[in-house]
Order: C-alpha cells, then structure tokens, then sequence
C-alpha cells in the first residue's frame, strides 16, 4: 500500500493494543433502580456520561494526593441521579420538552474502599437542589450531578487517604 495508508495502519494498531484514554480505572455501576431509569426514560447514554464523570472525578481526586486511581481498590455505585434538563432521550420520548425545561437535579452515590488488609471503608453522598433557586450558573443537563459527583470524589478520596492499609 501506499507510504500513507501503511502508515495509518500501524498509528491504527498502535492504538487498538494502547489502554483506551476512556478506560475506567474505578468500576461504577448502577443500582437496579437507576438502571430501569437510564432504560425508561433518560436513555443509556446518559448512564455512560455519568460513569466516566464519577471515574474522571475520583481519578483526579486521587491524583491530588498522590495516588494512582489504578492502584486503589475503589467500586462505585451511582444510585440515583436526576438531570437538570431533559436528556436527549427524554426530549425524543416527549417532544413538548425542550432544553429550555429545567428542574431540580442531583445525585446519591456510594463507594467501597477496600483496604490490602480486607477492610473496607463506606463512603455515600448524597446531593439534590431542594428548589430551582439552588441552581449556581447556567443548567446544563447534568449540572447538579457533576456537582454531587464532585463532592463525592473529594470524600472518597480522603477516605481512601484515611483507610487502614
């Protein structure tokens, strides 16, 4: 083949055996109750959006203290999580909805830190606007969750700190 062609061959094999940049070091899952949720009415999507938020923010968290994200033993459990502005998948199920339709929103997460010596430490977070005027900023979909999410990491990461090893 031509010098570009092989080229972007071997860039392409390079690539498919590198660790994706959209790897999660820290396994989120979901609860059954916001799995039926992403699958009726905000749209499986958003539960990946969501997950790689949670794993980016503990990731960063961690690497503030000096940890690597994939050196700590860390499972999360996104419980609910509830959007500021329709999802895209709401708006496609109910076309009277816009981006302009806001509401209040937050997240409830929940961690495990298990320690090398078998302990664990259990970390939940829970944070919703209690009325629309608890919104800081312009909304986006997620704004309120990213929020939460935020708050999360921080304590996981402290936790982690603090866990007997």
């Amino acid at each position: 083949p031509p010098m570009r062609i092989r080229h972007l061959l071997a860039s392409a094999a390079v690539f498919a055996f590198a660790a994706p940049a959209w790897a999660q070091s820290t396994p989120v899952s979901f609860s059954p109750e916001f799995q039926t949720s992403l699958e009726e009415d905000y749209g499986v999507r958003e539960g990946e959006i969501l997950r790689t938020a949670v794993s980016d923010a503990i990731s960063r968290e961690l690497s503030r203290r000096g940890v690597s994200a994939d050196a700590a033993n860390i499972e999360v459990t996104i419980v609910d999580a509830e959007p500021n502005r329709p999802t895209m998948q709401q708006m496609f199920d109910r076309p009277s909805l816009d981006m302009s339709s806001i509401s209040i929103g937050g997240a409830e997460l929940r961690a495990t830190i298990r320690g090398t010596n078998g302990a664990t430490t259990e970390v939940t977070h829970s944070r919703y606007n209690h009325s629309l005027s608890d919104i800081v900023g312009p909304a986006m979909t997620w704004t309120e969750a990213r929020r939460a999410i935020r708050q999360f990491a921080v304590k996981v990461a402290d936790a982690y700190i603090a866990a007997p090893r």
